[in-house]
């Protein structure tokens, strides 16, 4: 095996490692950033080294802020999410080709905003998506029965119109055996989706 592709491995390795850290690890640790930098190889002998990601949590473990990098040091991908109580929102800007691609500070290629609502039990309750002018593109709502099993995902456009609408069944375990998907009259899209467990 050549030297290169075990640095490979060992960054790969690295990687994994640091994406099995959770929540908890973080916060108790009092974890407030990480860097992941990596190094290049070409015929056997280090090329170049840049930093390509860095994270940033908030006391709690979450991560609020999540930025990977191209190898030429521009931003690649931006994420900034917040926290408000159990609710969440989460801003997503994406520079296909790279940080430098917005230089009259029009709206980025690619930009996505979601916020989620939750219950009290920690259920996501709504689902809402938003483009870069901040005008909603979908909706989705979550109905809950008594024991948190989730019963109904309806789906809506921006303009509030219901373009799909999931039910599901449980058996007496409280396992889903059951789901059907329904159009926006009412007709069925898909039906008999069953599910089966081992033990």
């Amino acid at each position: 095996m050549k030297i290169q592709n075990i640095i490979v491995i060992a960054v790969v390795f690295i990687t994994v490692s640091v994406r099995a850290q959770s929540k908890k690890q973080i916060r108790d640790l009092k974890v407030k950033s990480e860097t992941e930098t990596i190094t290049l190889y070409k015929d056997g002998k280090e090329s170049s080294t840049y930093k390509a990601e860095y994270q940033v949590f908030d006391k709690d473990g979450n991560t609020v802020q999540d930025i990977t990098y191209n190898p030429d040091g521009t931003v690649h991908r931006k994420e900034t999410d917040t926290y408000s109580g159990k609710n969440k929102t989460e801003e997503v800007v994406e520079h296909p080709n790279g940080g430098n691609d917005n230089p009259d500070n029009t709206p980025p290629k690619k930009y996505k905003k979601t916020s989620w609502k939750y219950n009290a039990n920690g259920d996501k309750t709504e689902e809402d998506v938003y483009d870069a002018a901040g005008t909603l593109l979908n909706k989705t709502t979550f109905i809950y029965n008594n024991t948190g099993d989730k019963m109904f995902e309806v789906e809506y456009d921006g303009t509030g119109k219901v373009t799909k609408k999931t039910a599901y069944g449980y058996d007496t375990k409280g396992l889903k055996t059951e789901k059907k998907v329904f159009g926006p009259g009412g007709e069925t899209l898909e039906k008999d989706h069953k599910f089966t467990y081992t033990y």
